[in-house]
């Protein structure tokens, strides 16, 4: 049994990586705020070397695909650890994590049980798939007491859905997962990086670089994104394309797709990167035509960065960015649209000044993970109120 006098709160996810990236001074936080935090995720060596000495890692074997014996297992694992550690807050996040930890949770009775919905995974998917996966997320928030979307427009989307009622769910501020570091994402950091990314990566200085930050497979508009690019370079061979990110088990990139990425001269890949503000201050232009996504973290990082964005008119980005101000939203899947807009942005200097600085700002007034973070403890202290839990 606990017996530390303060309230418990488990942090649940499917990989470190989600830890890595969007908790960043929220465990501070919660611990400065008297929470008793764990972190509970697939395993991984150097993760506890990255987290306060005072919070307990506990490994779970999950996978990012439907494994059926290895999640019962996984499940089973989450039940003994809640049964044993007697939680206030479990939340869960992504989505095999969120699966298990809130069957395991409700099956043990944690009386407050969080489900922060950074994005719906079905949207991407058909037939039998979806249905499955779509089942998934109904019960995922008929056991959890609260659902944290990550954008507003996505509360009234879940109630059209019928996956859960609107009176379940709450958004912190303007949404977002976490808010953006201002002092890590800052323009000024164009200084020192931009000519080194460059160099490394054999980029003339005047060109022209449009990038992006993600997992390369089809639901992020990869495909559409290299189509377009192709079609952009013929006519403006002074442009650059910079892949930043790896494919995935799931959701490959067509084959076709991945020779261009290997023999196109104007094509940098540059796998999975810990730190991307060096190679944001490489770019010019940041796009990410996603077909779904839960709001766009990297749009918001991008925008604070500088740098205008061309998006998706999907639910997340719709709210991200600010169309014709901080940059345009194209309709997903759509190559001609998307070409129309990088080229508006690679034809105009200016244009791409005005939006980059109007992107910094907007991200200043809405964004600031500080005030993301203040809330975000404001709203788990709330919640042990109202479950009349010692503080």
């Amino acid at each position: 049994m606990n017996q530390s006098p303060k309230p418990a709160l488990c942090i649940l996810t499917t990989v470190s990586e989600s830890i890595r990236f969007f908790y960043k001074g929220q465990i501070d936080a919660l611990l400065k705020a008297g929470f008793d935090v764990t972190v509970i995720c697939s395993y991984d060596e150097t993760l506890p070397t990255e987290l306060p000495s005072n919070v307990r890692y506990l490994p779970a074997e999950f996978s990012r695909l439907i494994t059926p014996w290895k999640d019962l297992r996984a499940l089973w694992r989450l039940v003994r650890i809640f049964r044993t550690h007697r939680f206030a807050i479990v939340q869960y996040s992504t989505p095999k994590a969120s699966l298990l930890g809130s069957i395991a949770s409700f099956l043990t009775g944690v009386p407050c049980r969080l489900y922060l919905l950074w994005g719906l995974y079905y949207m991407g998917q058909t037939g039998a798939r979806r249905l499955l996966l779509k089942t998934f997320e109904k019960l995922i928030c008929a056991l959890s007491h609260q659902v944290l979307p990550i954008s507003h427009e996505m509360v009234g989307f879940l109630e059209r859905e019928r996956i859960t009622r609107r009176q379940k769910c709450v958004v912190i501020l303007n949404g977002s997962a976490c808010g953006v570091d201002l002092a890590r994402f800052c323009p000024d950091s164009v200084k020192t990086y931009r000519k080194q990314i460059r160099e490394r990566y054999q980029i003339p200085e005047e060109a022209v670089v449009i990038g992006t930050v993600a997992r390369l497979t089809g639901d992020k508009g990869i495909h559409e994104l290299l189509a377009a690019f192709e079609q952009l370079h013929r006519e403006n061979p002074s442009v650059y394309l910079l892949l930043v990110g790896q494919q995935e088990e799931k959701d490959r990139l067509r084959p076709e797709a991945e020779e261009l990425i290997r023999s196109h001269p104007a094509i940098r890949c540059t796998g999975w990167q810990q730190d991307p503000v060096p190679f944001y201050a490489a770019m010019d232009i940041f796009c990410l035509p996603t077909y779904r996504e839960g709001f766009g973290e990297v749009n918001l990082e991008a925008q604070a960065m500088a740098l205008p964005v061309v998006s998706t008119d999907v639910i997340g980005p719709r709210e991200s960015i600010q169309s014709g101000t901080t940059g345009f939203l194209v309709p997903p899947k759509e190559v001609p649209a998307l070409k129309e807009a990088l080229t508006r942005l690679v034809q105009d200097a200016s244009l791409r000044s005005r939006m980059g600085q109007a992107g910094r700002r907007r991200v200043e007034q809405m964004f600031d993970r500080k005030q993301w973070i203040e809330e975000m403890v404001r709203h788990r202290l709330a919640c042990l109120n109202q479950i009349n839990l010692p503080r």
